[in-house]
């Protein structure tokens, strides 16, 4: 997988950057590249549609004998609030493309809400509202129905991806060139 995280859309924020590692499964090793890592701040230009730009590379090498637990890429993003802390402005996780070739994918944002008005407030009081203990919640199948969240933006992903052996494991895999944006 080689690409860059390019560019992120938030509505009503400035200053962010963007965390981001891979949650895989059990039987996949990455054997090259950077699992985990942190792109740089980047502004709104003047005049631009509240769209900041890293272009940050990714580059992995990732090899398995079992689809199971197959690669997402989990993003957050962070900006600063009104008195300059670090805060979390959304959450996202997308699987990596199955199928080689040229990809564009649309990761929509969120964040997870205050389970009463008393805790909203008291979290905006002492400046830390709701997140995740583990930065990889977005890509876990199991309690995402009780969270309750609000969509904040999308973060652009571009990445090409090529496949290998994977008839010999008896996987079919369509001969792909560039793709439409993929949404999740």
């Amino acid at each position: 997988v080689m690409g860059q995280i390019e560019s992120a859309f938030f509505p009503t924020e400035d200053n962010l950057y963007c965390n981001f590692c891979l949650q895989r499964g059990p039987d996949w090793q990455v054997v090259a590249g950077v699992e985990e890592g942190i792109t740089q701040v980047a502004s709104v230009p003047p005049g631009s549609m509240a769209k900041v730009v890293w272009n940050f590379p990714l580059e992995m090498t990732l090899k398995s004998t079992n689809v199971y637990g197959w690669p997402q890429l989990v993003l957050s993003v962070h900006g600063t609030d009104f008195w300059n802390r670090d805060v979390v402005r959304g959450y996202g996780a997308i699987h990596l493309p199955t199928v080689a070739g040229s990809h564009e994918l649309k990761v929509r944002m969120f964040r997870p809400l205050s389970s009463s008005p008393l805790q909203q407030f008291i979290g905006w009081l002492n400046g830390r509202p709701p997140e995740f203990i583990d930065v990889k919640r977005p890509a876990m199948p199991t309690g995402r129905e009780v969270i309750r969240v609000e969509s904040t933006g999308t973060v652009t992903v571009k990445v090409n991806v090529v496949t290998r052996n994977m008839k010999q494991f008896g996987y079919s895999t369509p001969v792909h060139g560039h793709s439409a944006p993929h949404r999740m």
